[in-house]
């Protein structure tokens, strides 16, 4: 009984000193998504993540966005919901100090235009289920796991 509880208690202690373990490869946890997992319509979407990086080189890399939507696709594509935005319209900032075993939070906010709110492929669809994706690429080529978000219902007007 003593030796269990002396494991016990030595487990404890190397379970609960143990320091954050940073990987070269990023990583992406979300913390919140408002409003969800309903968003009426002309809402802004907050999406809010902790990421931590070993090597501290996320100044200025885009953070990639994918959308998923259940009105894809559409025969008319100026009407498709879907979106894919690789190019570092969502940013972290530029002047973030490169420091080993980085942690932060980032934020991510969407106007109705920015997530094809607006857009259907007919007038009768007055929702989509839609799936956000998100992922970070370092300044060393490390690539964060694909963030899959449970699905949020799109009101339209």
């Amino acid at each position: 009984m003593r030796i269990s509880f002396a494991i016990g208690i030595i487990l404890f202690i190397a379970t609960s000193c143990g320091k954050d373990k940073f990987s070269d490869k990023p990583i992406l946890k979300l913390k919140s998504v408002s409003p969800g997992p309903e968003v009426p319509p002309g809402a802004t979407l907050v999406f809010t993540f902790d990421y931590t990086d070993a090597q501290g080189d996320l100044a200025g890399v885009p953070v990639c966005v994918e959308k998923l939507s259940s009105l894809s696709p559409c025969f008319d594509p100026g009407k498709d919901p879907y979106i894919l935005d690789t190019s570092g319209f969502f940013k972290i900032p530029p002047d973030l100090p490169p420091t080993a075993n980085q942690k932060g939070e980032i934020v991510i906010t969407m106007q109705p235009t920015d997530y094809a709110g607006d857009k259907r492929c007919d007038e009768s669809q007055l929702s989509e289920e839609a799936v956000f994706k998100f992922w970070i690429t370092d300044l060393a080529g490390n690539h964060s796991d694909t963030l899959v978000l449970q699905p949020l219902t799109i009101l339209k007007q």
